[in-house]
This record gives structure tokens, sequence and C-alpha cells, in this order.
């Protein structure tokens, strides 16, 4: 089951990558690839006077074989700002006086999910999932804090017909950067996915964690999202965001494009 959180957790941390809703319970009875780019624009002042826009290119090759799915992602990221945010932490300190443009490459992300339990039958799946996050993004540039965190998560989805419910609970470790301590953190995220045709699909998140540091408030954002199916190897999504907290971009928008093959 991955969730609407694979590809847009990087920018629900960012207050808080790939992103595909499942519609589908069933595990690969082949070994399947796929490719997938997105653009994702976020912008929020995270309780501040003045505002920080984030755009975020990912790009995420992927691999499933029986009960695995393994996901690599390689992002671009810009920030413009006071330079008071950082990518996936938020606000951690006073801003300048000066408005700047910084950019470069991301944190690349790594993940691995197995389907744990699956019965057809009733439409009911366990997965369990870990993720690592590199610190490649720049820490001197405030793209990043260039440090590595890791998680563990459990989700469960429950298929109703069209309507595909799913929540996932987690556990974040985070490395801190110098003079900035970040709390490791427990996240969750709740989904609702309507397939209303063989092609379309309209879906709905929440998405929350603990505070990252002692000044910080708790990310609070939700998301829709549409994914049409052109055919059998492409897909495509778009989506928007708004956020409730302090913790959380205000608003953001964005789009990915997924091409898929089996092996």
């Amino acid at each position: 089951m991955k969730s609407f959180k694979s590809l847009f957790w990087p920018c629900f941390a960012l207050a808080i990558g790939s992103l595909v809703p499942a519609v589908a319970l069933a595990a690969p009875t082949v070994d399947n690839y796929s490719l997938n780019t997105s653009a994702f624009y976020t912008s929020g002042n995270y309780g501040r006077a003045q505002s920080t826009d984030i755009f975020y290119l990912p790009v995420t090759a992927g691999f499933a074989t029986g009960r695995w799915a393994l996901d690599l992602t390689l992002p671009y990221i810009q920030v413009t700002g006071a330079g008071n945010v950082i990518p996936n932490i938020g606000a951690v300190n006073a801003p300048s006086s000066t408005r700047r443009t910084r950019s470069g490459m991301g944190d690349v992300r790594m993940s691995a999910t197995y389907r744990a339990y699956q019965d057809n039958k009733e439409g009911l799946a366990v997965d369990l999932g870990m993720k690592v996050k590199l610190g490649t993004a720049s820490y001197a540039n405030g793209l990043g804090t260039g440090k590595n965190d890791y998680a563990l998560q459990v989700g469960v989805s429950k298929s109703l017909g069209h309507l595909l419910l799913s929540g996932t609970v987690g556990y974040q470790v985070h490395g801190s950067p110098a003079r900035i301590h970040l709390r490791n953190v427990a996240y969750g995220e709740a989904d609702a996915i309507y397939r209303f045709s063989r092609r379309n699909s309209l879906g709905f998140s929440v998405l929350s964690s603990g505070a990252l540091t002692a000044t910080s408030s708790n990310p609070l954002l939700t998301a829709a999202y549409y994914k049409h199916v052109f055919d059998r190897d492409w897909s495509a999504m778009f989506y928007a965001l708004k956020g409730f907290s302090n913790g959380s971009p205000d608003y953001g928008a964005g789009a990915s494009i997924k091409y898929s093959f089996a092996g």
C-alpha cells in the first residue's frame, strides 16, 4: 500500500519522496519497474513575518517484486526566503533582512515496503515500511540538515468496493545539525481514495507528526489529489495541500507523471 505521503512526505516535512495512492490491494505477480517525476511548490510563513517558497523536483525509480516494493528518490530543491526555514524541518532561527534564493541537490531518499498480510476476499492488507533520508542537501546553504534520518512505519488498508481507506503510523529518528536539536517524532496519516472509473480516482489525506523542535508547532495539513491512468504504462496525478499550523506550509500544489513496465 503506497500512500499519498510516500511522494508527498518531504513537502509535509517542510512544515512536516514518489506519490502514488493505492487503488488496488493485490501485490504484483510479476516484477514491475517504474519511473516517476514530479514538480511541487509550497509556500508558508511558518509563524514568521516573511514567507518561504520551496520548489521540489524529485525523480523516483521504483521496483516491486512479490511482497516487496523499493523506491529511490533523487531530488532538486529551490528555496526562496529569509533563510530561517530549512526544508523538511520548518523555521529554526531568526530571519535575515535579505530575501534570497538557494538551490541544489535535495536529500536522497530510499524506502522499502513489505506486504506482511493480504486478504483479497476481505479487502484487507497490512504493510511494513522502512524509510531512509540521506543528508545530501547542503546545510550551509539552508537546503537540508546535512544529517541522515530513519523511519519505521506500519500501514493498514481496507477496500470497500471503489473506496479504499488506509491509515499509517510511524516513528522517525532525526539527525541533528550543529546548533539545532531535532526531536525524534511519531507521525500518522489517514487516506480515503475513491476510484470512480477504471482510469480516474480522487483522494484525500490528513497528515500530522510531533513537533520537530522545542519551539516549533506540530505539523498538520490536508491534501487532495486526482489521478488519471492513460494506459497500462502511463499515469499522471495532480495535487494540492492546505496547512493548518505554523509547522506546515500554508498551501502547495503540484503534479507528477509516472511510467511503469513489467520486467
